[in-house]
């Protein structure tokens, strides 16, 4: 990789893959960086690979002309490293939580695919017309909409709100969905208007018509335990965390500015 080090240094080699102007890139930051990173073929991993690597060398490159420009001395860069350090430990604890749970039996799989025949059995592709929008930061918008019977009347309330939006007919297919969501949505009415949310969209949906195609086999199951796994990791770290929590609060000292109400009247501990 041009650019990783002069043509008058040494190749790097052993436990150290490259440098940035004398700094060390070891096998084992490598390795983190890729951590997840899958290849179907050894030209795709030698490629990953690369492109890790090109990764923390720009890294180094730009963090280092930022502390030569004096940025590590701004008066918030200890406050907003510190900030890091702990999402960055709380993010390792989640990961440790989440390593030590194990896999579900095969009768708790067996029985989370006979508990949910919208997903394997009775596995429905729903045609739908559909409105597309960016989530509101506003939860009152969303909540305004939900009374709303139609499809014609949430665009027209979108285009009230000055809310952009796409409409169309898409096709939804429960599996890949919460199992909680699938089963409301088939518990509705026909023609009920629901509303699901992805990442930074909100979808508003209507049922046009709904096919089955039945998910089964080695491909369901190991789909069925892989959502169960998921969420029994979900709830031992909600677990762990709300016990670390009440127990942390217990310690916790507020100043007077924060416990009190603007009359004068103590409130309820706020953290």
């Amino acid at each position: 990789m041009s650019g990783c080090h002069s043509k008058t240094a040494r190749a790097p080699s052993g436990q150290v893959v490259a440098t940035v102007n004398g700094q060390e890139i070891t096998q084992r930051e490598l390795q983190v960086e890729m951590a997840g990173t899958t290849a179907a073929t050894p030209a795709a991993q030698k490629a990953a690979r690369q492109a890790a690597l090109d990764r923390i060398v720009r890294r180094l490159i730009l963090s280092n002309a930022a502390a030569e420009e004096g940025l590590d001395k701004e008066p918030n860069f200890a406050i907003l490293y510190e900030r890091a350090r702990q999402a960055l430990l709380i993010q390792l604890m989640e990961s440790k939580v989440a390593a030590s749970v194990p896999a579900p039996s095969n009768e708790e799989v067996t029985q989370f695919i006979q508990t949910n025949p919208n997903i394997f059995a009775e596995r429905k592709l729903l045609d739908v017309d559909q409105i597309r929008a960016p989530r509101p930061n506003d939860p009152k918008i969303i909540a305004k909409m939900v009374p709303l019977k139609s499809l014609d009347e949430i665009a027209a309330f979108l285009t009230q709100n000055r809310i952009t939006f796409q409409r169309g007919i898409n096709v939804m297919d429960t599996v890949g969905q919460d199992p909680k969501v699938v089963n409301a949505v088939m518990a509705l009415p026909p023609h009920e208007v629901f509303i699901v949310s992805s990442g930074n969209e909100i979808m508003m949906n209507q049922i046009r018509e709904s096919r089955v195609q039945p998910f089964t086999g080695p491909n369901a199951t190991r789909y069925a335990s892989g959502l169960l796994r998921q969420q029994h990791i979900r709830e031992a770290v909600t677990k762990k965390v709300a016990r670390l929590v009440t127990n942390g609060r217990k310690s916790v000292v507020v100043s007077k500015e924060f416990t009190a109400t603007p009359s004068g009247t103590p409130a309820r501990r706020p953290l």
